[in-house]
């Protein structure tokens, strides 16, 4: 499934995913989808 997400350039969220994509090798839209997954496990 693939999600289109607008994040505003140059905004936190836009820079935290920016720095997890580079810390974890990934391009960014699958380190938003881990990071969506990273915090719903957190909720269980």
């Amino acid at each position: 499934m693939r999600v289109d997400i607008a994040i505003e350039r140059g905004s936190d969220l836009h820079e935290r995913v920016k720095k997890y994509s580079r810390e974890n090798g990934l391009r960014m839209d699958f380190a938003y989808a881990e990071l969506v997954e990273q915090g719903l496990d957190a909720e269980e």
